[in-house]
């Protein structure tokens, strides 16, 4: 009887679960829940665990984790996340592992996201990004079949750093489009009530996403300078708004990439979202528990 691996994926908005087989087919996927229904950390622990027992499976080999960072993946310890506070300095790894009495690996969510996201590629890139756009921002590095994670296992947290302004999800960020609607119409408008105006032809909401556009624009074109990838993914809920900000962004790194315009690096939306972030830590398991 084949074994199955649990992948799930903790946003700071939503957390969601699957049940894959041994070659990560999805079997079944849980609903979202959201977190700010969620008052304490405890309660967030047992609704972690009631999801993995709603698949009622007796065949688990163990669960894999995305979650937001920076994060001590090997100790499986979340540490100061500006974007899950519920779990912040929490080990979550042994959390689960007490309660679920299984084997748990965590990961970042970007990073996670960008291997699930490789694996769905027909075409494998040696060098491979991907960025989530959500209630933070984050970026993801694939080299070689790998995730890049760095010397001590906390690369590509690039949104914290630090710019004139604030810093990257000062902007790229659900609560940086809530600001930019409230500086531009004068009411705080969340992204997807901002796409269902830029739908309807709102010439103040389709601004504010060639706005959007612009900041990712430029994050994204250091992001690309410093390790030229074959291909970039773009994931996470705000994902959803591409076709509103894509010429913007696509624009800004023209102007600021000679390898974009060299080389026509691929860049998307991603057609799986949270699906590869489980799928990633999925693999993220297997890969362990074979090790």
């Amino acid at each position: 009887m084949s074994k199955k691996i649990i992948g799930m994926d903790i946003g700071g908005t939503t957390f969601s679960s699957s049940l894959f087989d041994e070659d990560l087919n999805a079997i079944k996927t849980s609903p979202k829940e959201l977190i700010s229904n969620i008052s304490s950390t405890t309660d967030l622990l047992d609704r972690l665990v009631e999801q993995v027992n709603s698949f009622n499976c007796n065949e688990l080999i163990g669960i894999g984790v995305a979650c937001p960072g920076p994060l001590d993946s090997k100790k499986g310890i979340i540490l100061d996340t500006p974007n899950l506070l519920l779990l912040k300095n929490i080990n979550l790894k042994n959390e689960l592992e007490s309660r679920t009495n299984l084997p748990v690996h965590i990961e970042n969510d970007a990073n996670l996201f960008a291997l699930g996201e490789w694996k769905k590629q027909e075409y494998k890139p040696s060098v491979f990004g991907a960025l989530t756009l959500g209630t933070g921002l984050g970026f993801g590095i694939v080299i070689n079949e790998k995730i890049f994670s760095g010397g001590n296992g906390m690369a590509a947290e690039y949104a914290i750093s630090p710019l004139d302004h604030g810093n990257w999800e000062t902007h790229i960020s659900i609560s940086g489009i809530e600001r930019m609607a409230f500086k531009k119409i004068g009411k705080k408008l969340t992204p997807k009530q901002l796409y269902d105006l830029a739908s309807s032809g709102d010439n103040n909401a389709q601004n504010i996403w060639n706005e959007f556009g612009v900041h990712l624009g430029l994050a994204m074109s250091h992001f690309i300078n410093m390790i030229d990838p074959k291909m970039i993914s773009i994931g996470g809920g705000v994902s959803k708004a591409f076709k509103f900000f894509s010429k913007s962004m696509i624009s800004t790194i023209k102007d600021h990439c000679p390898s974009y315009v060299k080389n026509e690096i691929d860049i998307s939306e991603s057609k799986h979202k949270e699906l590869s972030a489980q799928i990633g830590a999925a693999l993220l398991l297997q890969t362990n528990v074979k090790s």
